[in-house]
């Protein structure tokens, strides 16, 4: 069963950094601290992958959901980092 939530991890994790990584500004302006945000996902995604694939026995119901949530915010935000840390509150 733990093998199946490491899988599931696994490829939630592949996809959010696929989807930053295939991300298309499209005209929008170039923010240094968003890419850097950005880039933080990108490797922080990309070791947890990592880690999974050499440590598949140690994943949880929780660690697993946390990296389904991250990837569908990610890709409810079409890879757009910026609008992952927008607020529309004054």
């Amino acid at each position: 069963m733990h093998i199946s939530f490491a899988l599931i991890a696994l490829a939630a994790h592949i996809a959010a950094l696929v989807r930053v990584l295939t991300y298309r500004k499209n005209g929008a302006r170039h923010r240094h601290r968003v890419s850097w945000v950005a880039w933080a996902l990108v490797a922080v995604s990309g070791g947890s992958a990592i880690e999974l694939t050499l440590h598949a026995a140690e994943v949880g119901f929780f660690e697993a959901g946390t990296a389904v949530l991250l990837a569908l915010f990610v890709f409810g935000a079409r890879g757009n980092v910026a609008r992952l840390l927008r607020s529309d509150e004054l």
